[in-house]
């Protein structure tokens, strides 16, 4: 199954309010070989997008300057855009082709199948075993391998020392949470043999080591 990175930046929180603006997505194979990306600028079928200042303000994005872009499409655009892009790296045999990743990416998730791809659609290519950043992170502090006071991606990517891009932008924040979830493997693969046989009556040696 291919890995899907993708992030969106939103003029809200709420998908059945707020519009999506831009999308990032990303594909790598297995091997992790980057096979595809698509960045895409959006706007609602109907007209202007909906937002709220604090949104845009976090994200920098100024609305006039964003539906003069020629690069904005509409939602019914960007849904073909996006399905041509997903389509195009099926993986011939099986039933669905991508897993979804991403910091927090129930968030996201809930954006593109308010507004740009319904569930039924989108489920018939995109699993819903999703892997979320936020959600190994923490796992990890749980099992002591982490601190308690790393929280949002910039705190993830200090931590690991990991170049530091353009903070709400969809394309650099998926760039970001690529490289802080290779960290949380590589993180894991070197602890691999304190865990290895370990009984769950010990897990508690684990962390206190």
């Amino acid at each position: 199954m291919h890995y899907l990175f993708y992030d969106t930046e939103t003029g809200g929180t709420n998908p059945q309010l707020h519009s999506i603006l831009t999308a990032y997505f990303i594909i790598y194979n297995e091997k992790w070989e980057k096979l595809d990306e698509l960045e895409i600028f959006l706007k609602p079928n109907s007209g202007d997008p909906i937002a709220v200042q604090e949104a845009l303000d976090v994200t920098g994005i100024d609305i006039k300057t964003h539906l003069k872009d020629p690069r904005t499409v509409t939602y019914q655009e960007g849904k073909d855009i996006l399905l041509d892009f997903l389509e195009k790296h099926k993986i011939k045999g099986k039933r669905r082709h991508f897993r979804p990743c991403g910091q927090n990416i129930g968030f996201d998730e809930g954006f593109i199948m308010s507004q740009l791809v319904p569930e039924l659609e989108w489920r018939k290519l995109v699993h819903y075993r999703a892997l979320d950043t936020l959600t190994i992170l923490t796992f990890l502090q749980d099992l002591g391998f982490l601190p308690k006071d790393l929280g949002n991606l910039e705190s993830q990517v200090e931590y690991f020392n990991i170049p530091k891009g353009k903070a709400h932008d969809a394309k650099e924040d998926v760039r970001m949470t690529v490289d802080v979830y290779k960290a949380y493997c590589s993180l894991l693969a070197d602890k691999k043999d304190s865990i290895s046989g370990v009984s769950t009556n010990n897990l508690l040696s684990i962390i206190e080591r």
